[in-house]
């Protein structure tokens, strides 16, 4: 099982008071340890602070959005400050990799409950990082290098079909049925990593070197972390 990332909840706490706690908290961080903020609504204002005080040093994975309770993994990275569109996008695959494999394994063994709470968090984080692409990456690569019926049209069109077997996952761990839902996390799962390997392969590699500047790739990762 993997180790439960601790919680810092602040809605007890004044809002004065809340940033402070929390900067403490992600002060006292090793690279590559986290913890999990939990609060009463969806703190934006404490996103773009971390990014103009902890740039490029922080991950910011949304795992729950309302209404009345927020949640959010902050994670302080190991290694450089500085890094790419491939790394930003890249590492959040491989994230959403482990939460989609932990479903697997708690649906196999019969914890629908388990499941479908991991589910949750590994459905929110992949649609905002489908937003992300969609809303920010996309465009962007299309103004870039000008080809607009290209890779972007075909990862629109198959990101329709992932977050149609997203629901049919989620229907299936709401109605108990253990055996259907495995079997639809398992056609998701080779739908995602086929889908994965083109993005990587083509898109954000492509996009990094046409932006052209650390400072152009910089403000792309930032814009699609504020997604």
């Amino acid at each position: 099982m993997p180790e439960k990332t601790p919680a810092l909840d602040v809605r007890s706490l004044p809002p004065v008071r809340r940033h402070a706690e929390i900067f403490r908290a992600f002060d006292a961080l090793e690279p590559g340890a986290a913890f999990v903020l939990v609060n009463d609504h969806y703190p934006k204002p404490l996103l773009y602070q971390f990014q103009m005080e902890h740039p490029g040093q922080f991950e910011w994975n949304v795992l729950e959005t309302g209404p009345d309770r927020h949640r959010v993994e902050i994670e302080r990275r190991k290694g450089s400050p500085s890094r790419t569109v491939t790394d930003y996008l890249e590492a959040d695959h491989r994230r959403l990799d482990r939460i989609l494999e932990n479903v697997r394994r708690q649906a196999r063994g019969g914890a629908l409950e388990g499941a479908a709470g991991s589910f949750g968090e590994f459905s929110t984080g992949l649609n905002r990082h489908i937003d992300a692409e969609e809303d920010v990456l996309f465009p962007a690569f299309e103004q870039l290098t000008g080809v607009t019926e290209g890779p972007t049209t075909a990862m629109r069109f198959e990101h329709v079909e992932i977050r149609r077997l997203l629901g049919e996952v989620a229907s299936a761990l709401a109605a108990g049925h253990a055996e259907r839902a495995t079997a639809s996390i398992g056609e998701l799962h080779g739908v995602l990593a086929a889908h994965n390997m083109k993005e990587e392969g083509v898109l954000y590699p492509v996009t990094d070197e046409a932006a052209g500047s650390a400072r152009a790739v910089d403000d792309l990762v930032r814009r699609m972390q504020a997604i």
